[in-house]
């Protein structure tokens, strides 16, 4: 059956095959029905696709009579609005989640924590209030619940780690080919899934990720699990829908409440009715959000007049902003200006990118720790660390023999 559930999902399976590590060959035989699938992969496959085991183990004769078998992620992923490296992407991301799932058990460190905050924002959410008022109350539950409501300043640099405490995974990597910004959905199988958000890195800014990616863990929690996944265009052509208005007011909200803009502005000697270009580049720098969310706040905290939001949103900071944080460059300028080796040790540039599969993921840093953490500990061998950082034994060996002293010895 594997033949028809790559062909529901619109997945080329050649590229598949590539992107899993596994010989094309093989994988032809397995989809011809000419070898048995091992029964890890099978559960690998499972996992990745959203299909019980067992579909993969029928027969291809016996489609016809299950009817569809399309699972809900890929009813999003398969449109034409998507390109390959999407779809390709999602696959890399929900191996990721197989394999952190598979890392948890060896290390004994379940993160489930998401379950009982979820459950709460939803039963605290009244479902008959306006879409904006859903994503505030919301909001303001997650960051009571998460203890960043104690910030009197953004947040940016510390929701992430928070979220993941949770055991909420957050993937941020650049795919040149796609105009897709954000995206969240399910990884793993059921019971032991988990959330996964993701924000394209492509020619995006920190502060603007931190919007998309608080964006998408509102998807996360209201829509992600009965839809299949939630996806978000560079230019989406409706912001209108009831799950969009929530997720944006809850996205503001988390990120900038009226009282942390006021604190900022304050601390920072600012006159809203003489706002300056120099004032609006340190609101970003310390508020850790993109300009366009700070004029909405001040807006709507009654900061400004509505009438000026739109001269707030054109003011020429980029410049300003770069000179005073590395915040406001793109990924690839990021790279470029931390290029050097003592660098790459540092920030571990260039030890979280994948090289086995065709396609490239930049895995999250706390992941790469806590594989090479586990290798350390010895509760997993060189060649499974490796295969869980999508990476071969001499890259393993090159990237991380500082960390690692017993490898060059072995």
């Amino acid at each position: 059956m594997l033949d028809k559930v790559l062909e529901a999902t619109g997945l080329d399976a050649q590229a598949c095959a590539r992107l899993l590590g596994i010989s094309p060959i093989i994988f032809g035989e397995w989809m011809a029905n000419q070898r048995p699938i091992p029964e890890s992969y099978l559960i690998l496959l499972a996992d990745i696709l959203g299909v019980e085991p067992s579909i993969l183990r029928m027969p291809s004769k016996h489609a016809q009579r299950l009817g569809d078998i399309t699972p809900a992620i890929w009813y999003k992923f398969r449109g034409d609005e998507l390109t390959d490296a999407d779809r390709e992407c999602v696959v890399l991301i929900r191996l990721l989640g197989h394999f952190q799932n598979e890392i948890e058990d060896v290390t004994g460190r379940k993160a489930v924590g998401w379950k009982q905050l979820f459950e709460a924002i939803r039963q605290g959410v009244d479902a008959q209030a306006p879409p904006s008022e859903q994503g505030r109350r919301a909001a303001r539950l997650f960051r009571e619940s998460t203890g960043l409501s104690q910030c009197a300043t953004g947040i940016g640099n510390v929701f992430r780690a928070n979220v993941r405490r949770l055991g909420i995974l957050i993937i941020e990597s650049p795919i040149q080919e796609s105009r897709v910004e954000g995206c969240s959905f399910y990884v793993g199988a059921h019971p032991m899934d988990r959330p996964c958000v993701f924000a394209n890195t492509y020619h995006s800014t920190w502060f603007r990720r931190n919007v998309i990616l608080m964006h998408e863990v509102a998807h996360a929690i209201f829509d992600a699990s009965s839809s299949g996944a939630s996806l978000d265009f560079v230019n989406p052509i409706d912001q209108t829908e009831l799950s969009e208005q929530r997720a944006q007011a809850f996205a503001q909200e988390a990120l900038l409440p009226r009282e942390v803009l006021n604190h900022v502005a304050q601390s920072l000697g600012v006159k809203w009715d003489k706002l300056s270009r120099e004032d609006m580049a340190r609101l970003i720098e310390d508020t850790q959000v993109e300009q366009k969310l700070v004029a909405r706040v001040a807006v709507a905290g009654g900061f400004v007049p509505p009438e000026v939001e739109t001269e707030l949103q054109g003011l020429e900071v980029a410049d300003r902003l770069r000179q005073i944080s590395d915040r406001a460059l793109t990924t690839t300028e990021y790279l470029e200006k931390y290029k050097t080796a003592d660098d790459k040790r540092k920030l571990m540039l260039g030890k979280r990118a994948t090289t086995i599969p065709s396609r490239q993921l930049l895995l999250p840093v706390p992941y790469v720790r806590g594989v090479i953490d586990a290798l350390k500990e010895k509760l997993i061998g060189r060649g499974r660390a490796a295969e869980l950082l999508m990476i071969d034994k001499y890259d393993l060996e090159a990237r991380f023999e500082e960390l690692v002293p017993a490898l060059a010895d072995e």
